[in-house]
């Protein structure tokens, strides 16, 4: 518990921060600054303000998934749009960081290895073949571009919408994996 809410303050440490600062001059110092920690206790928990920017992104996705109730559908990342977009300071400066370690390359990352996940469980297998893999990488790529267009406001989808167009988009091996009826 107490892991739990040490990790929580620096990420609203975090946020806090990005309304005032561009992410890319925050530094794990300032962070712990602002704390009254040391950086030993950041490290403990954390590589990298990176890291910490994927975990903000990985607890706002599982929240949303624990709130619809564990069903990964149409609600649930209309629900993590909603929590994205309440967040929208914070994401929007996260995405302007383009380095190695930056939250796009970790979302993008994340999803293409849930839908790799879902499709070898659907294939009982443990290798997925690079059509299915470049499928997989297409929508990855498309959902995370259209999301950073979206939370800076370039579109005007409600996150329904947004979320809608995602599944009407999703390659079909992946609506399969997924147990979504087309």
């Amino acid at each position: 518990m107490l892991k739990t809410y040490t990790k929580k303050l620096f990420a609203d440490t975090l946020q806090d921060m990005t309304k005032n600062m561009p992410f890319e001059k925050i530094k794990v110092k300032d962070i712990c600054e602002n704390i009254g920690c040391d950086r030993q206790t950041f490290y403990y928990h954390f590589r990298d303000k990176y890291d910490l920017a994927a975990w903000i992104f990985t607890k706002d996705y599982e929240n949303a998934l624990l709130s619809t109730n564990g069903v990964f559908l149409e609600e649930h990342a209309a629900e993590t749009l909603r929590t994205m977009y309440k967040n929208r300071h914070f994401y929007r400066k996260a995405f302007t960081d383009k380095s190695q370690n930056a939250i796009s390359r970790y979302i993008f990352a994340y999803f293409v290895n849930l839908g790799s996940q879902a499709v070898k469980e659907m294939q009982d297998t443990e290798i997925i073949d690079k059509e299915t893999l470049y499928s997989i990488k297409s929508h990855g790529f498309a959902c995370v571009g259209h999301t950073i267009e979206w939370l800076c406001g370039e579109t005007d989808y409600t996150a329904e919408e947004f979320a809608h167009l995602q599944y009407l988009t999703m390659p079909l091996i992946l609506k399969k994996a997924y147990g979504i009826n087309s």
